[in-house]
């Protein structure tokens, strides 16, 4: 299966602190791979470096085997798009207008939305569960539903690969599982390769082709759930002593309960 992110080498951080040093990841295309670890231990740094927002001290990253650092702005744009943890928007500013920012990328300097714009921003905030939100402010609905227009923007982009940053955050159960559903469904039916960090180590588990384990800038584990989901990486990775179990509905390894590790 082809690589259609790698990572070789890099050395990357902030000012003089670096948070990933001689760090390698590779993402095989059109899969759904779950980055999981502790707070702080460079999962978002690592996100941010995919995405070309943080370029490295040292090492390569490339896109579909090109160097991301040496390619326009915009052509990167066109094939990748990021949701980030947190974000914010212009005072005022309505949904569908967000919403249609995703489309940047595919427009010329003074060219304005077009029908095939008009379709993937439609078909965003449709499947996102937002088009009843279109001529409201953003300074009026709740962090659920901003995280939910911070998404529809990015699918709106239509790249063929989407990194998240905790798309689930500040979502209740019921969209936490729609939006999953909604990622798996894209990577089924569209072949969208999905990237995302993810909190909730059981998700990673259940959605995800690959996950990688990270802790201290490091990579600890790497594979499928089944090779990543034990009892042993999981106590190294986040410091607990975890009682594992299967998901009833894929099978798949699930942490039931946990203390921390003496």
């Amino acid at each position: 299966m082809m690589n259609i992110l790698e990572v070789e080498d890099v050395t990357v951080g902030y000012g003089k602190k670096m948070i990933l040093e001689d760090f390698n990841m590779t993402i095989p295309k059109s899969t759904i791979t779950s980055i999981v670890g502790p707070n702080g231990c460079g999962k978002t740094t690592l996100l941010h470096t995919l995405a070309r927002v943080l370029k490295p001290k040292y090492g390569a990253v490339s896109i579909g085997g090109e160097d991301i650092f040496s390619l326009d702005t915009k052509d990167v744009a066109k094939r990748l798009s990021l949701l980030p943890q947190s974000s914010a928007a212009p005072a005022g500013l309505n949904v569908h207008s967000l919403v249609s920012y995703g489309r940047y990328p595919h427009k010329s300097a003074f060219g304005g939305l077009n029908s095939e714009d008009a379709e993937n921003i439609d078909w965003a905030m449709e499947v996102t569960g937002i088009r009843d939100l279109a001529e409201r402010s953003l300074d009026e609905i709740s962090g659920g539903q901003a995280q939910r227009v911070w998404l529809a923007m990015a699918l709106a982009q239509n790249t063929g690969i989407i990194l998240l940053d905790e798309p689930t955050t500040y979502l209740d159960m019921k969209f936490q599982m729609e939006i999953l559903n909604l990622l798996k469904d894209l990577n089924d039916t569209a072949e969208k390769t999905i990237v995302m960090v993810l909190h909730d180590i059981n998700h990673a588990s259940r959605f995800s082709d690959g996950i990688i384990a990270v802790k201290d800038g490091e990579v600890i584990s790497t594979g499928s759930a089944e090779e990543v989901m034990t009892g042993s990486i999981l106590s190294e990775v986040f410091d607990i002593t975890p009682v594992m179990g299967r998901c009833p509905f894929t099978d798949r390894p699930i942490i039931t309960s946990y203390r921390l590790r003496s």
